[in-house]
């Protein structure tokens, strides 16, 4: 029985090493494969296999692409299936939020054995983006729906961040009576210096955005639901100059001509560019037990973004813009990063207490070999699991809006970087809003609809 602690070690390590499957797509393949060539079998792929059915982000990325290939009926269809498992989750949660912040993962062996079921800014964006499947529908009670949904996600998502904090305080005396100090951000972790980064600390709170609420305000003038909701657009409008003065120039009138007065129309362009940083889990050598044993901790981290874009300009024959970026997915992934730091580091230091124990156990039984051997499996079976530890991987970087005035049967020119996008307004139509998608320079799609 004095082996107890260390055949528990091994065997969870291995049983979830087991127990995980390798995904047909990993994320890196996912994410360099969205190319014009490559996409519609990265879409194939990943839509015919159903390994991570079960999984949050296998949904979300599947809805995303669906999306970005015009699949809006299939893509809605995705997106309710994220909605569900995150829905179980939150209502299991909600029995006992004392627990929301706590996974089977802070005392195993590795952060990877945790199931992951998004962060506020995800889990706000889902709602969101799929409100855009629905505009692209025609079906804008429906988009209002999504956005009014949105907002009734992040209240439980406050719940859960405040029992964070409190399960961080609580792991982080658990570590300093280990004799462990767990209340700075290690110099050699890879994001330390972005998590100071001065955008970052800038945001308002890591799940509100700007983007979303000025598409709401949007979406509830053109459906006529925002009168009827006690002025919920111009509410919606509000909030994101409240965490966006820039806000402002997404939206542009002509001037008010006789001449034209019967000939204007409203435009409403949305550009989505980029894909936001993949979730990795980082090793970092970190001195625990007074600095007489040395483990490493493992830690969240993220990949930087990628095939985004600098700028979008629009121009008519009457109007020159620069919409703003009000989706800055990598910020608010950094953000929630940086507010959950001090409670994840404090659950890795524990874990990495456990395994230098159980690897000492190891020495003082079988020799240095034994200690040796004992870290190296445990290593090799933590890595193992953290390679599944996804998030999604495919939601945009960077959102932009520009609602403006222009002139029917008139041309629209939208300049991605350097790319060139026109197409030619109707001439029969009270306004009509476009969709830019971005994924990769050669992959890029355009879709409208009229109202």
């Amino acid at each position: 029985m004095k082996y107890f602690p260390l055949k528990v070690a091994f065997g969870i390590t291995f049983f979830s090493s087991f127990f995980l499957h390798a995904t047909v797509l990993t994320s890196d393949q996912l994410r360099s494969h969205l190319s014009i060539n490559n996409f519609p079998t990265t879409l194939t792929t990943l839509s015919a296999d159903k390994s991570d059915n079960n999984k949050f982000w296998y949904w979300l990325n599947l809805a995303r692409l669906q999306q970005a290939n015009g699949d809006f009926t299939t893509s809605i269809q995705s997106f309710e299936a994220a909605y569900a498992i995150l829905d179980e989750y939150e209502n299991r949660a909600t029995i006992s939020l004392r627990n929301v912040g706590a996974f089977i993962g802070s005392t195993l062996m590795s952060k990877g054995s945790e199931s992951y079921y998004g962060k506020g800014y995800e889990r706000t964006l889902m709602h969101t983006l799929n409100a855009l499947n629905y505009m692209m529908l025609s079906d804008f009670e429906g988009a209002a729906v999504e956005m009014r949904r949105m907002e009734q996600r992040q209240e439980f998502w406050l719940k859960e961040s405040e029992a964070k904090i409190k399960e961080a305080s609580e792991e982080k005396e658990k570590a300093r009576r280990q004799g462990n100090d767990t209340t700075g951000i290690p110099a050699n972790y890879s994001l330390a210096a972005m998590l100071e980064d001065q955008d970052v600390r800038a945001l308002t709170n890591n799940y509100q955005d700007p983007f979303s609420y000025a598409l709401s305000s949007i979406i509830m003038d053109i459906s006529d639901q925002g009168a009827a909701s006690g002025n919920s657009g111009e509410i919606s409008l509000k909030r994101a100059l409240a965490l966006n003065p820039d806000v402002s120039k997404a939206f542009a009138s002509l001037p008010n001509s006789a001449s034209i007065q019967n000939n204007k129309m409203n435009v409403t362009i949305i550009v989505l560019t980029g894909e936001a940083p993949a979730l990795k889990i980082e090793k970092i050598r970190f001195p625990i037990l007074h600095g007489a044993v040395y483990s490493s901790i493992d830690l969240p981290s993220y990949t930087s973004p990628s095939n985004d874009i600098s700028n979008v300009t629009i121009q008519t024959d009457k109007l020159q813009l620069q919409p703003p970026r009000l989706l800055k997915a990598d910020l608010m992934a950094y953000k929630t990063l940086k507010d959950e730091l001090p409670g994840e580091l404090a659950k890795s230091v524990v874990r990495a207490t456990t395994k230098a124990i159980a690897a000492k156990q190891a020495s003082d039984h079988f020799g240095n070999l034994g200690g040796l051997v004992a870290s190296l499996l445990f290593d090799v079976g933590s890595s193992y699991v953290d390679s599944g530890f996804r998030n999604w991987e495919v939601m945009p970087n960077s959102g932009y809006i520009s609602k403006f005035e222009a002139i029917k049967n008139s041309t629209v020119t939208v300049k991605l970087n350097n790319t060139k996008e026109s197409f030619v307004l109707p001439s029969d139509k009270k306004g009509t809003i476009v969709l830019i998608t971005y994924l990769t320079p050669d992959n890029i799609r355009i879709d409208h609809v009229t109202y």
